[in-house]
């Protein structure tokens, strides 16, 4: 049943009151004043605000195959356990638990996605988190958005969503996109290295699985580097997780020895990386060339069983959007399943906030309707008062209407502190980096930023 605002002012008295204590608070608090602005709320409205009576109803797609295979598992488990956290922990939203239909996993490349999507609109369901891959989105996108479906997106980066289907505001990505991916590559091979084993600043060697999102890293890294006299000098598509023959491709790469090569593909990354770095050494067994590689996050494994040559690895550099992962996530990942201590967490942090954010948008705009939980994902990363879980952040915006007032908070969850740049895709957050020991074991992660260009 829906919470009246006379029954909410009634529950809500005592947290009101203890508002200022709650703001003032340590670790897991409200904290005011985001980048040095001051907090506020808006002034009391003649119109008494008030909750939805409706539950909210979430949906959750993903799919079996193609690139975003491997993560599947990982972001399933995330999106469920969030949804225990929202409803369990923290009594659910508008006086009532949140609901979710069951998820909806994509087992052949060749269904039609867009009756899933109906079925899902037939249910009820006014936002998706989704983790189809850039094809599968597209397919669905005019669908989505035709029937009213908000759509929080935790992997794709391909530009190709955007630029070939109007998605009308109704879709938000929490991955930074290809294009911002393409300026860190490109800054990356610009400076080059000093050794004399180093290839020519600004060239690129892209090695790709045969996707959407493939084709757009590729172009979009072409376009940042042209204009810097560099460019991709050499280019290999192959389907997914099998490059096939890997001898002609090493002998393109040490023949062009370029000053970054790229692999966007899976763990076939590593016997490649070995058959390279073998390539290259002298009589002496010393490499006679440098050749950094950049892996993508499918890439981005333990390689220790892998039966590499030694040192292989070292000259790699993996990545994963999000910022380091908590103890508190890693325990509630590995409660559920001991593998993903082996397996990793990437998107998982994506999937666990996209359940979050798509609670605290609709609690902010005080509606269930897919456009207006669109509209206020952007808005509820990027408000006065930081608050890192999900009954902080409700019970903040919560106080204030109350008081017949709005107020705005910043929510910095499992992936760390994230804006929407103006595309409506991450444009600014966190990246876990990795590197492999000479066993070609994964080091300790670290962390750096990335921010959109402007334009």
């Amino acid at each position: 049943m829906a919470i009246s605002r006379r029954a909410l002012m009634g529950t809500l008295g005592a947290s009101v009151l203890g508002a200022g204590a709650l703001s003032g608070c340590g670790e897991g608090g409200v904290r005011r004043g985001r980048r040095g602005r001051r907090p506020t709320t808006t002034a009391p409205t003649a119109k008494p605000l008030e909750e939805p009576e409706q539950a909210l109803m979430l949906g959750s797609i993903g799919a079996t195959h193609g690139r975003t295979a491997p993560f599947e598992k990982a972001i399933a488990t995330a999106i469920a356990e969030a949804m225990i956290d929202v409803n369990a922990r923290y009594d659910g939203l508008f006086g009532q638990k949140v609901q979710m239909v069951p998820r909806h996993v994509m087992a052949d490349p060749g269904e039609d996605i867009t009756e899933a999507v109906n079925a899902l609109a037939d249910e009820g369901v006014t936002a998706v988190i989704s983790s189809l891959d850039e094809a599968a989105l597209q397919a669905a996108l005019p669908v989505f958005v035709e029937r009213g479906i908000a759509v929080i997106d935790v992997i794709t980066s391909g530009t190709s969503v955007r630029e070939e289907v109007d998605s009308a505001g109704m879709l938000v990505r929490l991955s930074p996109n290809d294009r911002v991916t393409a300026g860190s590559l490109a800054e990356q091979a610009l400076s080059g290295g000093t050794s004399d084993r180093a290839g020519k600043r600004g060239t690129v060697v892209y090695l790709s699985e045969d996707t959407e999102q493939g084709k757009s890293l590729e172009a979009a890294l072409t376009e940042v580097l042209q204009p810097a006299n560099g460019g991709i000098v050499h280019t290999h598509f192959y389907a997914p997780g099998d490059m096939g023959d890997i001898a002609p491709i090493v002998e393109a790469v040490v023949s062009n020895h370029p000053a970054l090569l790229v692999i966007n593909g899976g763990p076939e990354a590593g016997p490649f990386l070995s058959a390279l770095y073998t390539a290259t050494l002298d009589e002496g067994n010393r490499p006679t060339l440098e050749i950094p590689a950049w892996l993508s996050p499918a890439a981005t494994v333990d390689y220790s069983s892998a039966e590499l040559a030694p040192e292989a690895m070292t000259r790699a550099t993996g990545w994963e959007p999000g910022g380091a992962v908590t103890t508190d996530h890693e325990l509630m990942m590995i409660n559920v399943d001991p593998g993903f201590l082996t397996t990793g967490y990437a998107y998982s942090q994506q999937g666990y906030d996209a359940v979050v954010l798509a609670c605290l948008a609709a609690q902010s705009a005080l509606s269930v309707a897919g456009s207006d939980i669109a509209a206020s994902v952007p808005k509820v990363l990027v408000g006065d008062a930081e608050c890192t879980d999900f009954g902080l952040c409700r019970n903040h915006l919560r106080n204030a209407v109350a008081n017949n007032q709005r107020a705005t908070i910043s929510y910095q969850g499992r992936m760390g502190a994230v804006e929407i740049g103006s595309r409506g895709d991450a444009g600014k957050g966190t990246l876990r980096t990795y590197s492999w020991n000479e066993a070609g074991a994964l080091t300790a992660p670290g962390t750096s930023t990335f921010e959109e260009a402007p334009g």
